[in-house]
């Protein structure tokens, strides 16, 4: 098959791209790199000319400052549909999201239009914030916008305007079909029509390999900060947590934090790493955090009841289930720093569920079975109006002809 994906936010696209390839089939993958983490992409769109230019930088930080608009992505979409233009069709096109390139949205929608006419399968993944998840934040009570009723969530905020409902129903209207990548948004999605069900994430096994036990007897404990998502991973609760950890067993650790990273300097600043703290709000692990255990590090993150009971685990047996509570995540850091041995059992426990439930080449068969399912629908849906359509004089009974 000719596929296309759409967006890249995780490492997420790019896994699965190695999956399809290695099905045979022949995958273009086409982002903006998504900011600073400059995540790989066959086509990457970026706002050269401004970014070359000083006096149009200076332009694009006032206007931003006076209406919240960045006219970077103005430049990116003029440059996505000017290459959109000698595209041919695709079997399948898949978006990451259902806002994937974050153009302005009279530009977003004359994308997807173009898109929808270059294939008869669309496909749009929640994943990321999106208008259904979050409009039903009331059935995530572990949400930090629940959390932090103070605090400011301006990007997840933009998904709840009345201008964002009407590109969302817009894209609605016109997809085939919707998969969730994890628990917390199989838990909203449930029920939503063209809803196929959950996928794993896509984790590229050959691109990690299980961290060997180490001779030192220091324990390294990572910290990676999004500057933009500092409270809504929870990195607040994780610096309250170190803070109480680094006074107690200043000898027996060592901690690596860094901030707002490429993605390509994110994984190597943790590769010595023991423990890797996540998230404290979420139901399943993020993308990170899968990659994190794919190389047998123990990780902090969403692993809670529904998490275990989904894939038949004991509690904090392949990672930590981290909840907003610095004292909490200060204990468990403690039970882990006074008893290294359990570090390594988790970590290749981490490891052995990654390769069960996470293998990008398994995932990428199950996303191909599920596209399949729009075809199903399509020929039922085709058989449907042809019977509507023929002539409704009665029959003869069957015994007499």
């Amino acid at each position: 098959m000719r596929i296309l994906l759409v967006g890249e936010y995780s490492n997420l696209h790019n896994s699965l791209k190695s999956g399809l390839i290695q099905a045979g089939h022949q995958v273009t993958l086409i982002s903006t790199g998504d900011a600073f983490k400059k995540f790989p992409a066959d086509v990457k769109f970026s706002a050269k000319r401004i970014e070359g230019s000083s006096l149009l930088r200076f332009l694009r930080k006032v206007i931003f400052k006076i209406f919240r608009v960045d006219i970077a992505f103005l430049e990116i979409g003029y440059r996505c549909l000017d290459w959109l233009v000698d595209q041919k069709n695709y079997d399948v096109i898949q978006l990451i999201n259902e806002y994937p390139l974050k153009t302005p949205y009279f530009f977003e929608k004359r994308i997807f239009k173009r898109l929808r006419s270059l294939t008869s399968k669309m496909i749009v993944l929640a994943c990321g914030d999106d208008y259904i998840y979050l409009k039903n934040i009331d059935k995530l009570p572990h949400h930090p916008i629940l959390q932090h009723p103070g605090i400011g969530f301006p990007f997840s905020d933009k998904y709840l305007t009345q201008k964002h409902k009407v590109y969302h129903d817009f894209v609605f209207q016109q997809k085939d079909l919707i998969i969730s990548s994890d628990l917390d948004y199989h838990s909203v999605y449930n029920g939503i029509k063209d809803y196929y069900g959950l996928i794993p994430n896509p984790v590229d096994l050959s691109n990690f390999y299980l961290k060997p036990k180490k001779e030192t007897s220091r324990i390294v404990i990572f910290h990676g900060i999004n500057h933009t998502n500092y409270y809504k991973k929870g990195n607040d609760y994780f610096d309250a947590a170190l803070a109480i950890i680094q006074q107690k067993y200043q000898d027996k650790i060592e901690v690596i934090s860094v901030t707002s990273i490429p993605y390509a300097e994110y994984i190597q600043s943790y590769n010595e790493a023991d423990i890797v703290l996540d998230q404290t709000y979420a139901l399943d692990q993020g993308y990170n955090a899968l990659e994190a255990m794919a190389q047998g590090k123990v990780v902090f993150t969403g692993a809670g009841a529904l998490f275990c009971k989904t894939y038949h685990l004991k509690p904090n047996s392949v990672a930590i289930h981290t909840i907003p509570n610095a004292e909490k995540i200060a204990a468990d850091l403690e039970k882990l720093i006074l008893n290294p041995n359990r570090i390594q059992e988790i970590g290749q426990a981490a490891r052995l569920f990654i390769e069960k439930h996470h293998d990008y080449k398994v995932v990428a068969n199950n996303y191909m079975e599920a596209w399949k399912t729009i075809k199903a629908k399509l020929d039922e849906s085709s058989a449907s109006a042809e019977a509507q359509n023929t002539d409704t004089k009665p029959c003869k009974p069957i015994e007499s002809l």
